[in-house]
């Protein structure tokens, strides 16, 4: 089994990657009219939305500075980039429930159908039950059945659908 290694993610060193990384799950979570694009030309549109970046990391940053959030770079020991995720814990201050919120895991094409997506499940979901989380949620794309699959492997079920209507 290839063991994966944890670190947080460096705000200016990962930049670059955590922004390719994001991409690339917005692209394979986007509506289907969106993924009509080949994926350069999505992405050389996203990239030159400034508002999406700068909006995107802020978000980021800002839960990471949470000490009950998770930021981080997946590794393989060999120092080698597997992925990264970003999960966050919410607890409503009136009602006092409690849950974490997996926002984005991605795994590297060429190391995915390894298990490395189950077992970043797996620790996300350890993280969660330290952070007195009630539920561990999580999104995904209509039509993304690789991720769709995983959640279901993983124990999540359909709690809330959104609707789109193309105008």
């Amino acid at each position: 089994m290839i063991e994966l290694v944890h670190r947080n993610i460096d705000f200016e060193k990962d930049r670059d990657y955590v922004l390719e990384c994001h991409c690339r799950v917005n692209y394979a979570c986007d509506a289907p009219w969106m993924r009509k694009l080949p994926y350069e030309d999505y992405r050389r549109q996203w990239f030159g939305l400034n508002s999406q970046i700068t909006g995107f990391y802020w978000a980021l940053q800002t839960t990471a500075r949470d000490g009950r959030a998770l930021a981080e770079i997946l590794d393989l020991k060999d120092g080698s980039r597997a992925g990264y995720l970003w999960a966050v814990f919410e607890k409503d201050t009136e009602s006092g429930f409690a849950f974490a919120e997996l926002r984005e895991i991605y795994i590297e094409p060429e190391l995915r159908r390894q298990g490395l997506s189950a077992q970043a499940y797996v620790y996300v979901e350890a993280w969660a039950r330290t952070q007195g989380a009630a539920v561990l949620r999580a999104g995904t794309g209509c039509e993304n059945a690789a991720s769709i699959a995983m959640h279901e492997q993983m124990g999540f079920y359909t709690y809330r659908l959104e609707f789109e209507k193309e105008l």
